[in-house]
């Protein structure tokens, strides 16, 4: 019995690894697999896949020729060749 056309297309997408965007974090690229994320799960998901920061870091992100800061809780509309800044807390110690 052959698959309908229907039943291959689905069965191919299961096979196919979940899209991801690239976006670059402290000039690496990082992968992304949202179209929307938190700036908490931005930074988590670069963690994740070896770039040295982490959810304490202050992300901002670039619009034009200046940096936005990205709190935890901000949602950012993920899309291709967005570029990221994250940044350890300043110790006033």
């Amino acid at each position: 019995m052959t698959a309908t056309p229907d039943q291959a297309s689905s069965e191919d997408l299961e096979r196919r690894p979940p899209s991801t965007i690239p976006v670059t974090i402290n000039n690496q690229t990082v992968q992304l697999p949202e179209r929307e994320m938190t700036g908490l799960e931005i930074k988590q998901a670069a963690a994740a896949q070896g770039l040295p920061i982490d959810t304490g870091f202050q992300l901002s992100v670039k619009h034009g020729h200046r940096y936005d800061v990205v709190g935890d809780t901000d949602t950012v509309r993920i899309h291709r060749n967005l570029e990221f800044l994250a940044v350890p807390p300043d110790d006033n110690s």
